[in-house]
């Protein structure tokens, strides 16, 4: 069966939110047509939130992507769904490393004084050659987490002319989780906001250069200090982290710029390993290693492995319920798919379908199902 070569290659191998809002006005028509975003992140006694996640969606005009299908792009609304099903991992998902919907826009975090700043560029976001105008008007939205509080958004919609926008989030506290006051993990925010920071990453200075080389021992040093306190769970956090940092592109002996560590990197794997050793079955964690985790016989065959990776995909899936990432649900149905449980499998995909609807086309990975099972000569099941 081809239908499913790629995923079996794959397969193989109630929140309370308060918003203050204080529009600019509106300014002289912009040149570049960007916007300058500022958003001040506070509790509910008014105090600043430093170091928070900042998630974003951009609604963009259909003819300016290069693929038309709905699935490539998040709605304001789809980021709030996103954002609630997914947030457990804010600490460690990142722009440049795995995301549970490909589209997801990992912003740079709020800064220490509790202050969201980026110039919003609509046609970089889009690809830049192609010199696109931004929609007039352009609607565009934020979350904010941080561990201990319940997370909060805000959306803008504004005109073509418009240069800036501001607005105050209040985030409530989380009632069943505690604000993270230990030094090691204040230290953690520090350093995700720096490394969230492409642009400064990217600059070929020597005090950026020496900033940036620093880094991971100061993640390193922060690790240590939580497993000094005995807190395997936050050190394995960090570690998770670890697998995504920048370092230096050299060519021919001289660094030339700076380009960000993937997870099949040596330095990638290792923080992954000790992410393991002190934590297996946190989430994230779990999910990147649970085809390791397979119980196989000597010399097992193809649909033994299969059998031994759906069974690892279950325990993922009923440990830890709707947090789990759309990859793995896809896993799900894809290896009952391998195995000619292909009821299952469709019931599965729809289920994964309605669970997370911007993940993939899930339209066109239904039909190969379909017209496989057509083929075989079965009926297709009623949605």
């Amino acid at each position: 069966m081809t239908m499913h070569r790629s995923s079996l290659k794959r397969f193989l191998a109630a929140c309370a939110v308060s918003l203050t809002w204080l529009t600019a006005p509106v300014h002289a028509e912009s040149d570049d047509g960007t916007i300058d975003v500022a958003v001040r992140v506070q509790d509910e006694s008014g105090q600043p939130i430093p170091y928070v996640t900042v998630w974003s969606a951009i609604e963009y005009d259909r003819k300016h992507l290069k693929d038309e299908g709905s699935h490539r792009t998040l709605s304001v609304d789809d980021l709030w769904r996103v954002t609630l099903r997914y947030g457990e991992l804010h600490d460690i998902i990142c722009e440049v490393g795995d995301k549970p919907v490909a589209s997801l826009r990992v912003a740079i975090l709020g800064n220490g004084d509790g202050v969201f700043q980026e110039t919003l560029d609509y046609a970089e976001a889009t690809g830049k050659e192609n010199h696109y105008a931004r929609p007039d008007p352009l609607s565009f939205g934020y979350t904010f987490q941080k561990r201990g509080y319940l997370p909060g958004r805000v959306a803008f919609t504004v005109p073509g002319n418009q240069k800036r926008v501001e607005a105050t989030v209040t985030l409530k506290r989380k009632p069943d989780e505690a604000l993270e006051t230990q030094a090691y993990l204040q230290s953690f925010a520090r350093l995700r906001f720096e490394l969230s920071d492409a642009r400064r990453n990217g600059s070929l200075t020597e005090e950026n250069q020496r900033r940036v080389l620093a880094l991971p021992d100061q993640l390193e040093a922060a690790a240590q200090q939580a497993l000094a306190a005995g807190d395997k769970p936050a050190a394995a956090r960090i570690y998770s982290r670890m697998r995504y940092l920048p370092g230096p592109d050299v060519v021919d002996g001289r660094i030339v710029g700076w380009i960000e560590a993937d997870a099949s990197s040596r330095p990638a794997r290792q923080a992954l390993e000790k992410a393991y050793e002190l934590d297996p079955d946190s989430l994230y964690v779990w999910m990147q290693t649970y085809l390791r985790r397979r119980s196989l016989l000597p010399n097992p065959t193809t649909e033994e492995r299969i059998a031994a990776a759906l069974h690892e995909v279950d325990k993922l899936i009923a440990a830890k319920g709707e947090a789990v990432w759309p990859q793995y649900f896809l896993d799900q149905a894809v290896g009952h798919a391998l195995l000619g449980h292909f009821e299952t499998a469709y019931r599965l995909y729809r289920e994964a379908e309605r669970r997370e609807p911007k993940y993939m086309d899930w339209a066109h990975e239904i039909g190969k199902l379909r017209a496989e099972m057509q083929g075989q000569g079965m009926a297709i099941p009623a949605d």
